[in-house]
């Protein structure tokens, strides 16, 4: 949430519109691997978190009117540099978490790729770290 108060903050000073963009990345799924019922709490899930959604989008406007909010289904990544694209954006501001260097080697950062895809400048805010597990010694066998 720090990055939704620079993001609100740089709104307010320069009069500018905000949209809070949500993306929602399904797991992979085969329809012969889903149990009876769950594709109905896929369905659910999507839904709640539309409506956390909806609600943060109507707490934002109590402090900047010029705001709404995007809900988006797919890979990260692409959502964000495709809502940059469609709506013009002339900055992206989101947060980066402090993953474990393991979930990093594995997986990349989503934070890079957009950086290096998306069509205007973008404002990282760190947030909180997450217990990923320790970080690799910094020693220099280890560089």
């Amino acid at each position: 949430m720090i990055a939704l108060r620079y993001a609100l903050t740089l709104a307010k000073q320069f009069d500018a519109s905000l949209i809070l963009l949500h993306v929602l990345e399904e797991p992979y799924t085969s329809d012969t691997e889903l149990e009876p019922g769950a594709e109905e709490l896929t369905v659910l899930g999507k839904r709640s978190e539309e409506r956390e959604l909806a609600l943060l989008e109507e707490e934002i406007r109590s402090e900047h009117r010029n705001c709404r909010s995007s809900f988006r289904v797919g890979i990260p990544f692409r959502q964000i540099v495709l809502e940059a694209e469609d709506i013009a954006a002339s900055l992206i501001v989101m947060s980066s978490h402090s993953y474990g260097w393991l979930e990093r080697l594995i997986h990349g950062s989503t934070a890079e790729i957009i950086l290096h895809r998306t069509p205007c400048p973008v404002l990282f805010v760190k947030e909180p770290a997450t217990d990923q597990g320790p970080e690799p010694p910094d020693t220099p066998e280890a560089r």
